[in-house]
C-alpha cells in the first residue's frame, strides 16, 4: 500500500515497484537503463518506452517535481 500525506494511492505493481526502487535510491541518478534493469528479468521483453510511461504515470500519481528528468543521463528522484 502507498500512501502520500496519509492517503492511500492507487499504484499499480509496476508503479510500485518504480516508486520503491526510487525511494531506495534518492537523489542518485538513474538511467533508463539501469531502471529496466531493475525492473525486469533479463529476457523479458523490455523498451526504454517502458520507463517514460511509467515516470510519467508516477509523477501524475505522487506529484511531477518528486522525479526530475536529467537530460541525457536519466531520472532523480526528489526526497
Amino acid at each position: 500500500t502507498v500512501e502520500q500525506c496519509g492517503k492511500p494511492l492507487a499504484v499499480s505493481k509496476q508503479e510500485f515497484r518504480l516508486l520503491h526502487l526510487f525511494m531506495r535510491r534518492a537523489g542518485q541518478v538513474m538511467s533508463q537503463a539501469d531502471i529496466l534493469d531493475d525492473l525486469y528479468e533479463l529476457d523479458a521483453e523490455r523498451e526504454l518506452n517502458t520507463v517514460e510511461v511509467l515516470v510519467g504515470r508516477l509523477r501524475r500519481k505522487i506529484g511531477k517535481e518528486r522525479i526530475v528528468t536529467l537530460r541525457g543521463m536519466g531520472y532523480r528522484f526528489e526526497k
